[in-house]
């Protein structure tokens, strides 16, 4: 595969969450709503992308190191497709669970309006699962970088290697998230108003599962 459609997919998926109103600019509109300031609805834009971005280096990292400390003789080809199946069957069956359970877990409704980092921290981890469907793109842009330098690097220059594709990849996301969430929240903000939650609103968490569905199959098929 075209690493760079790995990339691509990645900004896709960011762009997608950006326009998701849990996720990114219905807390933005609030806020700038009730701060009566445009500064008010990217500064919660910008935390909702930290918080996001947090929740994938949490998830991301430890297997991108683990990944970089494998050796060759273990990290072969049939290895590597044996975890893409194994990936992709869990990306199937993550997203036929949020189709069967689309809420969001209760415990995140319980975390205050004034802590938007927090908020998405969470989201990021137990709801929208975006950590989770990065694993394979991670996982082929590191071993693609390995077998290109034939395991010749230090182990230091390895894991750096690896830490800095999965901040990478997470930040790709989060910048995706941010400047897709801030242009709607400030043209719900400054044009639309709150009628616009009530007349344009649009559930796309019934679409973000299907394409946990639409990943998993595509692996598959790949592997």
């Amino acid at each position: 595969m075209d690493l760079r459609l790995l990339w691509l997919m990645a900004i896709v998926m960011g762009v997608y969450q950006g326009f998701n109103p849990p996720i990114a600019w219905l807390r933005a509109v609030g806020n700038g709503l009730e701060a009566r300031s445009s500064r008010a609805v990217l500064r919660t834009t910008s935390c909702l992308a930290f918080g996001h971005f947090m929740s994938m280096v949490v998830f991301l990292v430890p297997i991108a190191i683990g990944v970089a400390e494998l050796p060759a003789s273990v990290l072969s080809m049939q290895t590597i497709m044996r975890v893409g199946w194994a990936l992709s069957l869990t990306l199937i069956g993550f997203g036929v669970f949020k189709v069967l359970r689309p809420h969001h877990p209760r415990f995140i409704a319980r975390i205050r309006p004034d802590q938007p980092i927090r908020w998405s921290f969470c989201m990021g981890i137990v709801h929208c699962g975006s950590p989770v469907m990065m694993v394979p793109a991670l996982i082929s842009l590191i071993t693609a970088g390995a077998w290109i330098s034939t395991f010749h690097m230090s182990s230091t220059a390895k894991l750096a290697g690896a830490t800095m594709v999965a901040l990478m990849l997470g930040g790709t996301m989060s910048l995706a998230l941010f400047f897709t969430g801030s242009v709607v929240a400030v043209a719900v903000y400054r044009r639309l108003g709150l009628r616009a939650i009530t007349r344009y609103w649009i559930n796309l968490d019934l679409g973000w599962a299907l394409m946990f569905i639409a990943m998993g199959l595509m692996g598959l098929l790949m592997g």
